[in-house]
């Protein structure tokens, strides 16, 4: 994850610190040659109140923040002239359309990759490998994704529920227990089903996991679990989803085949035995 992706996901700062962390991102490379003296002095913040700064971020200390910045320089930066929200112009040929959506999707997923906390995702992972029952609750184009999951878990015999409905949603919520994990998408982190069923989630103990955007506004205390994707797509003046769509699918297809990583050889295995009972296509090999 990104030093500046840290900073939006980090809900803990104070406004001093908030301005801290600006100051940083705006000066990357000055910040690589001064000292921690010299950074309080330009920026009036004692070197005690940085250390805290550094320590909210998880960084050992100072130094530890510096080595990041490097890693992220050497990463490079966002390509801004790739616009998600109006990714081609009504001037371009067909040709140029097809470009600039691969264009547009390779920056989405980099983005997503570079926002993964690699520690949050292995306790992610652990939590779905153990769960006996994993619901997704989500709707709309994600409802998509979801349910493309849940087929690719089915291939290695797990149980996974997509309820479509809000009245579906309740009713699972309502029944699941400790032995569910719950999986929450929502790309602004604002959709109107999830106070009721983080409220049902929490009060049967089910641990929870929401998949958003980089700084989207879930704030509840009860989700102890977040995975965040590329942050590049405008919630309403949009052409289409285009990039929140792959963000989301590349994230879900992470946690599959990280799964599916833990048991590799069972699961070859487990789909070769099934194969021809779930496939009834006749299929001859050339």
């Amino acid at each position: 994850m990104t030093f500046e992706n840290m900073v939006k996901c980090c809900d803990r700062l104070t406004p001093t610190e908030y301005k801290l962390a600006q100051f940083i991102i705006k000066n990357k490379r000055l910040i690589q040659k001064l000292s921690i003296q010299e950074l309080a002095n330009q920026t009036f913040i004692s070197k005690s109140g940085i250390h805290r700064f550094c320590k909210k971020l998880g960084f050992d200390g100072y130094n530890g923040l510096k080595l990041k910045l490097i890693q992220d320089l050497s990463l490079g930066t966002k390509d801004k002239s790739i616009d998600a929200n109006f990714p081609f112009l009504e001037t371009d040929n067909h040709a140029m359309v097809a470009k600039r959506l691969l264009d547009l999707y390779e920056a989405t997923v980099r983005d997503t990759f570079h926002s993964i906390d690699v520690d949050m995702l292995e306790r992610c992972v652990n939590l779905l490998h153990v769960a006996d029952v994993i619901d997704i609750y989500t709707y709309a184009h994600n409802l998509n994704i979801a349910e493309n999951f849940q087929d690719k878990m089915r291939t290695i015999g797990r149980v996974v529920n997509c309820p479509k409905s809000f009245y579906e949603q309740r009713y699972t919520a309502a029944a699941s227990n400790s032995k569910h994990v719950a999986m929450l998408l929502s790309y602004s982190g604002r959709a109107v089903f999830l106070p009721d069923i983080i409220e049902m989630l929490s009060r049967n103990k089910v641990e929870m996991i929401l998949v958003g955007r980089i700084g989207n506004t879930t704030s509840n205390g009860a989700i102890k679990n977040r995975l965040y994707l590329s942050d590049r797509e405008d919630f309403k003046n949009r052409i289409s989803h285009f990039s929140s769509h792959i963000a989301m699918q590349y994230m879900l297809d992470v946690l599959f085949s990280s799964i599916f990583k833990k048991d590799y050889r069972k699961n070859i295995n487990y789909i070769d035995e099934i194969l021809s009972i779930v496939d009834d296509r006749h299929l001859e090999e050339e």
